[in-house]
């Protein structure tokens, strides 16, 4: 009877200690995933250290830089900026200025 309750005791001892072994493993996974994975979160500091953009955009259809640009609406959805020059691109495809 001893001897079955020592095998019972080594059995349930061997089983709680394979349960750690997983959960402990399975949370340093996780850990190295949360590292190692990429967030769509910038940082503050980050975004206040970048180079600020001038407000000059490049216009959509020629690249010239141009400080004012009038947006449209493509058929397909899409938005473009266009300067003075290219409006009439804008015009002849019939877009919806935004």
């Amino acid at each position: 009877m001893a001897k079955m309750r020592y095998a019972v005791i080594m059995i349930l001892l061997l089983v709680v200690l394979a349960f750690i072994y997983f959960l402990n493993r399975r949370t340093r996974d996780q850990k190295a995933d949360q590292r190692t994975s990429k967030s769509n979160v910038i940082s503050m500091d980050r975004h206040r250290n970048t180079k600020k953009i001038s407000g000059e955009q490049p216009c959509s259809s020629c690249k010239k830089k141009n400080g004012k640009l009038i947006f449209y609406a493509q058929d397909n959805g899409t938005v473009v900026g266009l300067c003075k020059d290219c409006r009439t691109k804008a015009k002849k495809q019939d877009m919806l200025p935004i």
